[in-house]
This record gives structure tokens, sequence and C-alpha cells, in this order.
């Protein structure tokens, strides 16, 4: 039968195979669709951003700032001078209790945690110090990373030294990228309206 060019199947004849074409589009859709709605995984140091200051000459704080749907946990923490001094008296905020399927009862943070870190006379004598961050956090869909382990460097307020840290390329000056030949003959700019 048809209708202005539209032809209709009878439904004895078709019904069988359109029924068969919408299960089969419908089951090879299914994973395309369940993997849309998982969220994504973000890398750790996305998850748990760092960030670092200096409270005084002889104090750090380290901060992280934590994703939405991501936690830390409390006791997972280690801080460490790059040469390998594991750092005591480091000061902790309480976190919120968890039930956690990983660790059982433990203290986490989510959004944001500050650490108060005690740097050593040494240190702080030299003006900067490096640290060892060692973290661990999970995604709330249940994936746990491996515990991060990160290097940062911290000026401190009230060093003695303004020379780079070990390793650390020093300062340069803005004439330091032109070709040697004219390097020598550079001096700064004249105050505007010496001329």
């Amino acid at each position: 039968m048809s209708i202005t060019g539209i032809r209709f199947i009878p439904a004895s004849a078709g019904a069988g195979k359109c029924t068969a074409l919408i299960l089969f589009t419908a089951i090879a859709w299914l994973p395309l669709m369940a993997t849309a709605q998982q969220p994504e995984l973000l890398d750790p140091e996305k998850a748990f951003r760092i960030s670092t200051r200096a409270l005084d000459e002889r104090n750090v704080e380290v901060r992280f700032e934590i994703t939405e749907g991501y936690y830390m946990y409390r006791d997972r923490f280690k801080f460490e001078t790059t040469a390998g001094k594991v750092i005591a008296d480091v000061e902790l905020p309480k976190g919120q209790v968890k039930q956690d399927p990983f660790f059982g009862k433990t203290e986490t943070y989510r959004r944001e945690v500050r650490i108060r870190v005690p740097v050593t006379a040494g240190d702080s004598s030299r003006g900067s110090v490096k640290l060892r961050v060692t973290s661990q956090g999970c995604a709330d869909i249940g994936v746990c990373y491996v515990p991060l382990e990160q290097f940062v460097e911290v000026r401190l307020r009230g060093g003695s030294s303004n020379a780079p840290a070990a390793g650390m390329p020093p300062s340069s000056s803005w004439s330091d990228g032109l070709p040697k030949a004219l390097r020598k003959n550079t001096s700064p700019a004249p105050p505007a309206g010496s001329r």
C-alpha cells in the first residue's frame, strides 16, 4: 500500500526485521552511552594541585587545591628534604573522618588543605629550601592513586643568601640573549626625557 510516495509495510511482513534492527542499534550504542556518562579521571597533579609559600624564615606552607570529586588522606603525607631527611613536627589540620573502602576509618581532606612545615636553621640561612612532598588521594568514583611524589623549592623570608639553589641556573639579565659582540656595549636605557 502506498500513499503519496510513502510505502507502508504490513505489520506481519516487516515487524520482526524492524524490531531486530532497533534492538541491534540499541545494543551497539550501549557501550558508547556508558562511556559518555563516566567522568574522565584527572592526572594526580591536576586533581591535587600543590603550591607553596614562605610563612617566615623558619616555616613554609604547603597547600593542596583538591578538585571537586576527589579527596586526600591525612595520614599519607610525608615531607623530606631532597637529601632524604624526614621533616618532623609538620602541622596537619584535622580532617573529616571517613570509612574508606581501601584504608578503613581514616581522615581525609576535600577542596583544600594547608600544611605548616618547619625548616631547619641551615635552610633558613641559605634563604631557600627544597622539599620532597609525598601524598595520596582518591577519586569519588572508587579509584585511588599510587602515592604521588612532588618536588618544590621555596624561597624563605629573611634568608641571608640570594645565591641560586644548587642545580638551579643563575638569574640572567636582558642582555644575555644578545650575540656576544653586542653584549659588551649594552647599558641600561637613559631615563625618559634625559636626551
